[in-house]
């Protein structure tokens, strides 16, 4: 006989976990790290990174539109994480930058209207229907 999560005490919703939990990690390094260091690293002081982090917001919505992912917990990791994030780059300017002053309110408007627009089209998004 072999046993399916069913037979397991508890096994779907810790199966439900784990799938929550890696879809966190991996919304975490897409959406946040790679996305946000990437445009940062394009647009430096541009103020064209305004306008590149709300267009890049769409996208990634739309993927955790795909995979029926709520932000909520990991909203509130982002939120946090890129205060330290905006911070340590205003005070350690990466030396690729070659000695370029930050803005700050730049960075902090721009990464933090990425997160919010984010986080409420990802919320948004499903409360769409194209069925008419």
């Amino acid at each position: 006989m072999i046993l399916g999560l069913e037979d397991i005490p508890g096994g779907t919703p810790l199966f439900s976990f784990f799938v929550w939990l890696a879809l966190s990690g991996l919304f975490y390094l897409v959406c946040y790290v790679a996305v946000l260091n990437v445009l940062d690293d394009i647009t430096r002081n541009s103020l064209l990174k305004i306008p590149a982090m709300l267009g890049a917001s769409i996208p990634a919505a739309g993927l955790m539109t795909v995979f029926q992912y709520k932000p909520y917990a990991l909203g509130l990791l982002i939120l946090v994480a890129n205060f330290y994030r905006v911070r340590d780059k205003i005070q350690n300017t990466p030396e690729k930058w070659e000695g370029l002053k930050i803005n700050p309110p730049l960075f902090y408007f721009s990464s933090y209207a990425y997160i919010f627009l984010l986080i409420a089209l990802a919320l948004y998004f499903p409360t769409l229907d194209f069925t008419h």
